[in-house]
Order: C-alpha cells, then structure tokens, then sequence
C-alpha cells in the first residue's frame, strides 16, 4: 500500500504535535516523581550519583534507629542509677538513724558468764569506744548482787541488776567487759552475764531490718533497668556502630550494680551461743555502725563514678545521633539537587505546553482545509 501523501503544512504542524507531546509527557513525569532526573537516560552522572548519596542514607537511617535505642538503653541505666542512689541515701540515714538511737547490747568477746569467784578477781569496764577500761574489783565469796552493788557503786556508766541470779548491765554508750585477773569470768552454765536493753535491742534490729530490706530493693532496681533486652546494670554490654562500615563505634561495658556489686551486703543481728557468748550485730556497736557507714560511702563512690561514666558516653551517643541525622539531611539535599525538579518550573511549563498543544491542534485543523475543501467539491 502506498504512503500517504501530506503535505508540508500537516507535517511541520504533526512533527511539532509529537515533540510538544514527548515534552508534556517529560513534565508531566517530574511532576509526579518530583524528579527531573528519573533514569540513567536522562542524566547518567546525575542520576548514579544521586543513587549512591541515596544508598548511604538509607544506611545511616537504617543505624540511626539503633543509635536512638542505644540512647534510651543508656538513659534507663541511668535512671536505674539515680534510683539506686536515692535507695542508698535511704541507707545512710536508718544508719545515722541507729546510730542516734539507745545502745541495746554491747560486744563480749570471751564466754560471758560470771560465777562467784574463788579468788580476789578484777573485771575491767570499758565505756565508750575510746575510753580507758575501769576496774572493779571482786573478792572470794562475792555474790552476783554483791558484784552489781560494786559496779553501781564505781560510776563507771554501767547501771548493773539481778535477774533470774543473772547478772545485767546497761548503759546509754557502748561497753566491753574483760576479766583481768581470770576467776570472775568462767564459762558457766549458770549466772549468765547479759548486756542487753531490750527495746533499745528491738529499735536497733528494726533499722537493720529496714537496711536489708532496702538492699532487696537495690536489687530490684539493677534488674529492673532494662530497655530492648539489654541492661547495663546486670553486666550487659553494648555496641553503638555509627557509621554503614562498623569502623566508627562505641563500646559501652555493663556493670553489676546490684546491692553487692556497688559494695552493700545484708547486715547480720547479734547471736548468742549456748554458753552465753554474744557476737555483735552490725547495728550493736558504733564501730559496726560506723563500717556500714564506710561502706556506703564507698558505694555512694561507686555509683557516682559509673553514673559520670554513663553520663559521658550517653552525651556521646547523642551527638552522634544528631550528627547523623544532620548527615542524613545533607546526604537527602544532595541527591535532590542533583535530581530534583522544580515544581514550580514545570508547572508553568506544563501550562505553556498544554497551550501549545491547543495551537498545534488548531494550526493542523487550518493545515487540512485544502482536503476539506476538495472533499466538500466531491460531496
């Protein structure tokens, strides 16, 4: 079949039609895409380096979530710390507290029983934890109420009675009991020697009782601190990677901050053996008090110095959280500059086009007239 015969006017007005058209098209793509580098046929350079500033974003996106998790790992350690902190000032005051509080019981460190004595004896007092020890002398025959009448007598600060044939000392201050000669003191099984206020005992083996019940919640505390399955405060450890090829990174070691790893244990009550020997309890004696005292604050010591730990790496972390979202955006600009389309650009000339195809089509309609004109005459 032969071709069809057009003439100049119609070719010129369709060639013109068919480049407008690709142009509108061409538009209309940057428009929707917001692109106006779509494909490596538009701009190989452009479009490939676009591509490559695209794919370290994504990456950094993709790290940028664990970062942020890291920062909240980092803060719930933290705020573990500053819990454990409070609990631990708790401490130090029920401390402070038995330590203002009536002494209940004084350390003997021998069997402490007292039978009359066989012999001219010496039994040595020594009131306050700095104190020269005190003598008060016992003779042959004396009797467990002639022995109290002689320590009441000696104003040492020690007031003595008779209970049950026992002999029972008591003083507002902390007190130790030697027997210098070793014929006052035996280890009987009777006339026991006892040193003991009772409520005072009661009020002090209470605030002991608060100390180790708070040590459980120091516990609690440290196992509780945990965000995403990782807890810096049970030892766990974490590594923050910043950038997509693992070479910039953070290393954060965990640490036991339970009760014992901040350096607290469970304190211990007096006891008393069958013979009558009586070990003190840590809340007995200002020395023991003042042990626990040392070591609270030396877990105070300890608990600052991995809070100003954490601390410093937490600021880290968050910098280079920062850092990369500002990297994230830099890399998103470049890439768009180098694609990115004017909306505003292609908008007018989507306008200018779509007018021109008005006119083309208009200026073909004028271009056929002559056939028109010859179909008319056949008509």
């Amino acid at each position: 079949m032969a071709d069809i015969t057009l003439n100049s006017a119609v070719r010129s007005n369709l060639r013109t039609m068919q480049s407008t058209t690709d142009l509108l098209n061409r538009t209309e793509e940057r428009l929707s895409t917001g692109k106006k580098v779509n494909s490596a046929f538009d701009n190989p350079g452009s479009f490939f380096t676009a591509q490559a500033l695209d794919r370290r974003s994504s990456d950094l996106s993709s790290l940028l979530d664990n970062v942020s998790n890291s920062v909240k790992t980092l803060e719930a350690a933290d705020n573990g710390i500053k819990a454990i902190t409070d609990v631990v000032e708790g401490l130090k005051a029920t401390a402070r507290s038995a330590a203002q509080s009536p002494k209940g019981t004084a350390y003997v460190a021998a069997a402490a029983t007292f039978t009359s004595p066989t012999a001219d004896d010496n039994i040595e007092f020594t009131v306050g934890a700095d104190a020269t020890a005190k003598t008060v002398a016992v003779k042959t025959g004396d009797t467990v109420a002639d022995v109290a009448k002689k320590i009441n007598d000696a104003g040492i600060g020690i007031s003595a009675t008779v209970e049950d044939g026992k002999l029972k000392l008591q003083s507002d201050d902390e007190f130790a009991v030697t027997d210098a000669g070793g014929t006052g003191l035996a280890a009987a099984a009777t006339d026991d020697l006892t040193i003991i206020d009772q409520d005072a005992y009661d009020k002090r083996q209470g605030y002991l009782k608060d100390f180790n019940d708070a040590l459980a919640q120091i516990d609690s505390l440290a196992k509780d601190a945990s965000f995403n399955g990782v807890n810096l405060l049970q030892s766990d450890d974490l590594e923050i990677v910043f950038n997509e090829d693992g070479t910039s990174k953070l290393d954060v070691k965990g640490v036991n901050a339970d009760s014992g790893g901040i350096g607290l244990s469970a304190l211990t009550e007096s006891a008393a053996t069958g013979t009558g020997v009586t070990t003190a309890g840590a809340f007995d004696t200002k020395a023991g008090i003042d042990d626990v005292l040392d070591q609270i604050d030396s877990a105070f010591a300890n608990l600052e110095a991995q809070s100003s730990k954490f601390g410093s790496q937490l600021q880290i972390v968050q910098t280079r959280e920062t850092f990369t979202k500002d990297m994230i955006g830099t890399l998103d600009d470049g890439a768009l500059s180098l694609v990115g389309a004017d909306t505003n650009e292609e908008a007018a000339n989507l306008a200018t086009l779509q007018t021109r195809q008005s006119l083309i089509v208009s200026s073909l309609s004028i271009s056929t007239s002559q056939e028109q004109n010859v179909l008319q005459l056949l008509r």
